[in-house]
């Protein structure tokens, strides 16, 4: 059953994109679309004209009935059309979207009952219901609400915009990039030499840290744990996220607190998410700040007055 309405689908779209092929391709066999040939005889595939003239894919029909906008059925003198079943399946969820001329025949007698039933509510009166015009006004409102964003705010959005939103992401997660570091802090630059001395040959940098570092980490190895640029001087930050794991400053680091040396021991660093991953989402934050912007721009221009009940909810 399912197929044979599959098939009169196609057949509706072939004849509507003069692809006459299709009402056989709805009744071959997936299995079946490429039998082997006879020995001797070369596949189908690697003829160039191997599929005969005036056929289409189903793809292509479809883009060719959604042009023309057929119209496939009348309930009591209303139109029902091809883009209204493609509207009526905008709220599914994707994997049914995709596929529409699978769901074609569910997706008619659907909006066939739906226009029935109005038609049932119009013959009782219903469309001046002062509930059902209240909604119908709520409904209009929400209606051009959405386009109006999507013309006034979404459509603002260039891909150029969000490259450049991801650009600035990326760029914050790599400044949150750390390290951890033991430092030895001393009075000259000649003390600092001499410790740098002392560890090129072989001495350990935590105890070297205990014995010789004049700042509060000195009883820890010099330790100053996991640590970011912003967190330390520019100079300090830039001698730290200059070495790798297990290095040490091979000269002196002067800051106003004196003169380092400095070992890194570990880093790490949040892997930035990737453009297309990210897209829909800074998309997203952009659509909002320009809705924010915009709506600012109204309340100021707009005329709203608050009364008392309203003010005391506040």
């Amino acid at each position: 059953m399912r197929r044979a309405r599959l098939a009169s689908l196609v057949f509706t779209a072939a004849l509507l994109a003069g692809a006459e092929g299709a009402w056989a391709q709805a009744f071959t066999d997936p299995g079946e679309e490429n039998p082997a040939p006879p020995a001797g005889q070369p596949r189908a595939e690697e003829s160039p004209s191997a599929e005969p003239p005036g056929t289409k894919r189903l793809g292509t029909a479809l883009e060719e009935i959604a042009k023309e906008d057929p119209l496939l059925a009348r309930v009591n003198g209303e139109e029902i059309r091809w883009t209204d079943i493609v509207e009526s399946a905008r709220g599914l969820p994707e994997q049914y979207r995709s596929q529409i001329e699978v769901i074609f025949p569910a997706l008619l007698e659907r909006l066939i009952d739906v226009r029935l039933i109005a038609w049932a509510g119009r013959q009782a009166g219903l469309a001046e219901d002062a509930a059902v015009r209240r909604q119908v006004a709520e409904f209009e409102d929400r209606l051009i609400s959405k386009i109006f964003i999507r013309r006034e705010v979404a459509d603002r959005i260039t891909r150029a915009m969000v490259r450049a939103r991801y650009d600035a992401y990326a760029a914050g997660v790599a400044a949150r990039a750390e390290v951890r570091a033991r430092h030895i802090l001393l009075d000259s630059e000649e003390d600092a030499k001499a410790a740098i001395a002392a560890l090129d040959a072989g001495a350990d940098f935590a105890e070297l840290a205990q014995e010789r570092s004049l700042g509060p980490t000195a009883d820890r190895g010099g330790d100053l744990d996991y640590f970011t640029r912003n967190n330390m001087t520019p100079a300090f930050a830039e001698a730290a996220f200059a070495l790798e794991a297990g290095e040490y400053s091979r000269a002196p680091v002067k800051t106003a607190f004196g003169w380092h040396v400095i070992k890194v021991e570990d880093r790490r660093a949040e892997a930035p998410a990737g453009f297309f991953e990210m897209r829909n989402r800074l998309q997203a934050e952009m659509a909002r700040e320009l809705m924010d912007e915009f709506l600012r721009a109204l309340r100021e221009r707009a005329e709203i007055e608050l009364y008392p009940e309203a003010e005391r909810a506040q």
